[in-house]
C-alpha cells in the first residue's frame, strides 16, 4: 500500500456476538476520514495519469476529480476496508480464523462509510466432568480361534498362484481384458483395461462379475451386464447399468503354504516351530487388543465430554477438514474433477468433520485446564521411539525435528497423547 495511505484511521467499532464462534464488527468511518482517503487516492491517480495536453503529474486536480470521481470513490473504499478492518480486529483483540465477510456496506459521498465485518473465531471452551467419566467398552479376549484365524490370514498373504487349464472356481484368481460396450453395441476401443487382476473371492468384486466369471476358462470371451448399486463410490456409475465385453487371459489357482515349522521360520525370523509361531501370533493379537481397548476407551470418553459439554464449532474449521478429505480422494481417483463425488463426500462426512473439530477443542481445553505440556524428556523419548521403529539414527531425527514447524507438530502429537492418557487413566471403564 502507498505509504501515504498506511496510517492510523479514524473510525468507531462496535462488536456483537450472534453466536459462540461468530463476531460482527460494525465499523463506521466519518466523512472527514473518507475525504482524506479520496484526496490521497486522487493525488496518486494524478501522478500516474496520462492526459493529452498535460505533462505527466501536472493534470489539474479539478479535472481528475470531475472525470474520475467514481474511480476515486471506489479506490478509497477498497483502501479503507482492509485497513480499518485490520485495525478494528486488533483493537477488539480478535483472532479471526479466516477472511471476513463484509456485509451492509454503505459508502455514499458525503456520508462516510459504514460496514459490518462478520468473522469466525475459536470458541472459548471449558470442559467439565472428565474426572468422573464413565464408559462401557467390552474386552475381546484372544483365544485359540483368533490365533487360528490370524494364522490363516498369514497363509493367505503368502499364497502363490499357478495357472491352470480348467474352468474357474470361486477361490481362483483371474487375469482379464475388458471394455464397456457403447449404446450402439460396439466395444469402446478407447476404454480397454488390459491385464486386469480379479480375485473371485474378493469382497469388493461386483456380484455380476463374480457370477459371470466363475466357470470360464482361459481364452474365453463373454459379455457381462452389471448393475451398479446406488451407493457405488463412483457417483457417475451409481445406480446405472453397463455391459462389458470380457476376454479371459488366465485362470490361476491359489496354493496355500503348509502350516509347519518351515512356514513359521519364513514368517518370523528366529522362530523354528509352529508352536513358537502360534505364541508370537498370540502376543501380537494381545498387543493389538490392548491398543484397541485403550483407543476405544479414549474415544468414548471424548464423545461423552462432547455430549455433556455442548459448544459450537467454527464452520471454517469443519469446511477445511472436509476440503482435506476431498483433496485426498481426488489424488486417488481417475477423475479428479468429479463434482458429484465431491458433494457425496461433503454429505457423507459432515458429522465426522464436526466431531473431529469438537474433539480438537476438547483435548485443547483439557490441556489448558490441566497444564499439560510436552517436556524435553518427552521429546527425547518420542524421538528415541521413532528411531527404534524406523531404523533411523537418533541424531538424524533430532536434526529433522529442529525445524520449527516439525518441532511444533511433534510436540502437538506428544501433548495429544498425554491428554488422552490423562483422560483414559481417570475414566471409570465398565
Amino acid at each position: 500500500m502507498n505509504e501515504e495511505l498506511a496510517r492510523d484511521r479514524k473510525f468507531t467499532v462496535a462488536q456483537s456476538t450472534p453466536s459462540q464462534c461468530v463476531r460482527v464488527l460494525t465499523i463506521e468511518v466519518p466523512e472527514e476520514e473518507m475525504q482524506r482517503e479520496r484526496e490521497a487516492v486522487a493525488r496518486q491517480l494524478r501522478r500516474d495519469l496520462r492526459v493529452p495536453g498535460f505533462r505527466r503529474g501536472k493534470v489539474p486536480m479539478a479535472y481528475v476529480e470531475k472525470n474520475y470521481g467514481d474511480v476515486i470513490q471506489g479506490d478509497a473504499v477498497r483502501n479503507l476496508l482492509p485497513a480499518v478492518y485490520e485495525e478494528a480486529v486488533a483493537r477488539e483483540g480478535l483472532r479471526p480464523l479466516a477472511e471476513p465477510r463484509f456485509e451492509r456496506l454503505k459508502a455514499e459521498r458525503g456520508e462516510g462509510l459504514r460496514v459490518e465485518a462478520r468473522v469466525e473465531i475459536r470458541p472459548e471452551v471449558r470442559i467439565a466432568g472428565y474426572e468422573s467419566a464413565r464408559v462401557q467398552v467390552p474386552r475381546r479376549p484372544v483365544g485359540d480361534a483368533q490365533v487360528d484365524e490370524a494364522l490363516q490370514g498369514l497363509r493367505e498373504g503368502m499364497a502363490t498362484y499357478v495357472a491352470v487349464d480348467r474352468p474357474s472356481v470361486t477361490t481362483d484368481y483371474m487375469i482379464i481384458d475388458y471394455a464397456p460396450r457403447l449404446k450402439s453395441g460396439q466395444i469402446d476401443e478407447k476404454a480397454w483395461q488390459r491385464g486386469y487382476p480379479v480375485d473371485l473371492s474378493g469382497e469388493s468384486l461386483l456380484e455380476e462379475f463374480r457370477t459371470g466369471l466363475v466357470g470360464t476358462t482361459a481364452g474365453q470371451s463373454l459379455d457381462l451386464q452389471v448393475h451398479y448399486p446406488s451407493d457405488f463410490p463412483e457417483a457417475s456409475l451409481a445406480g446405472k447399468e453397463r455391459t462389458f465385453h470380457v476376454e479371459v487371459k488366465e485362470v490361476k489357482e491359489k496354493l496355500l503354504p503348509e502350516l509347519d515349522a518351515g512356514f513359521a521360520s519364513r514368517v518370523v525370523e528366529g522362530v523354528t516351530s509352529l508352536d513358537g509361531l502360534r505364541e508370537r501370533v498370540r502376543e501380537d493379537l494381545n498387543q493389538r487388543e490392548a491398543h484397541r481397548f485403550a483407543h476405544e476407551v479414549e474415544e468414548r470418553v471424548v464423545d461423552q465430554l462432547i455430549a455433556t459439554n455442548p459448544f459450537e464449532v467454527p464452520r471454517v474449521m469443519v469446511d477445511n477438514y472436509l476440503a482435506s478429505l476431498i483433496e485426498e480422494d481426488r489424488q486417488r481417483r481417475r477423475r479428479p474433477d468429479d463434482a458429484d463425488r465431491d458433494q457425496e463426500i461433503l454429505r457423507a462426512f459432515e458429522e465426522t468433520a464436526v466431531r473431529a473439530v469438537k474433539r480438537y477443542f476438547v483435548l485443547e481445553a483439557v490441556r489448558k485446564q490441566e497444564g499439560i505440556a510436552a517436556t524435553e524428556e518427552d521429546v527425547a523419548e518420542r524421538i528415541a521411539s521413532l528411531a527404534a521403529s524406523t531404523g533411523q539414527p537418533v541424531a538424524d531425527l533430532e536434526a529433522y525435528f529442529r525445524h520449527p514447524e516439525r518441532r511444533r507438530s511433534l510436540e502437538s502429537e506428544i501433548v495429544d497423547r498425554k491428554v488422552l492418557n490423562f483422560l483414559r487413566d481417570r475414566a471409570d471403564v465398565q
